[in-house]
């Protein structure tokens, strides 16, 4: 079975798809498209679900392979994308279509898309609105690979953001490499309740800069473009205070009697 799931930004379509897969006893494959350079859902499935297929651009031939009983894939198509450009790729696959929608909506262009719709998180009426008028919104996304970021730095300036110090945000997401080695995900979605950072489930990386993806995506009005690029510019450490706060790591864990990289007893450290 092929499900291709799109909703307006912080309706829940992502959640909503990571509760699926966690209820499935079925073999599972994702894919999303137009997301390749900021993987961050992607990123989060292969953490939360290590055995979930991710699938990337170039494989989209796989997912031909994948309507057996068994199985179940899900494509999860970005709000911004034309739909019209991706129709027949769905109609080839015979999609089962689901639109997450805020529950005050009604007779949009999505809901007469979707064979399924499922009520999303409680929107503002207004902030509905401009999603449908995609032109009005500006997104900001940001590549951080490589940089590892200070937490307390990082925690400041994500309190300054959802409290509206960069513009009005109506979601963001990212994922964040910090100085003891996780990867943290972060998400906020206008009128919902902030969320604590939450460690994804991969290696630690306490060995020079990392290399895995990390990065993150705004989307709201009216946003400080270059002060956001600028403050988390901010937050990245230098080459020196990386070599100097991984060789505590490394001491400490050697003291203790631990391998590198184990990560029972890192927690977070704020500097």
């Amino acid at each position: 079975m092929i499900i291709a799931v799109i909703g307006t930004p912080g309706s829940g379509k992502s959640n909503w798809i990571r509760e699926q897969i966690a209820k499935t006893k079925k073999t599972v494959r994702y894919f999303s498209p137009q997301t390749e350079s900021i993987p961050i859902d992607a990123t989060l499935i292969e953490s939360d679900f290590p055995s979930v297929q991710v699938l990337s651009i170039g494989q989209e031939h796989e997912l031909f392979a994948t309507s057996a009983t068994d199985s179940v894939t899900y494509i999860e198509l970005p709000w911004y994308l034309d739909l019209l450009t991706i129709e027949p790729l769905l109609q080839q696959l015979n999609c089962h279509r689901v639109a997450v929608m805020p529950p005050q909506t009604n007779n949009t262009g999505w809901h007469a898309w979707a064979d399924e719709v499922i009520p999303g998180n409680d929107l503002e009426k207004e902030r509905i609105l401009d999603i449908s008028a995609k032109n009005s919104l500006d997104i900001h996304r940001g590549i951080l690979t490589g940089g590892v970021l200070d937490f307390t730095s990082l925690e400041v300036f994500w309190s300054e953001l959802i409290q509206g110090a960069y513009g009005n945000i109506i979601r963001v997401k990212g994922i964040f490499d910090v100085i003891d080695g996780q990867s943290l995900y972060g998400e906020f979605v206008e009128n919902l309740p902030p969320k604590e950072f939450k460690p994804l489930n991969l290696p630690l990386w306490v060995t020079g800069r990392s290399q895995r993806f990390s990065g993150f995506e705004i989307i709201g009005r009216n946003l400080a473009q270059a002060e956001i690029s600028q403050t988390v510019k901010d937050c990245c450490l230098s080459e020196s205070a990386i070599a100097y706060y991984q060789r505590q790591i490394e001491e400490e864990e050697a003291s203790a009697g631990k391998l590198p990289g184990c990560p029972a007893s890192i927690a977070i450290m704020k500097h």
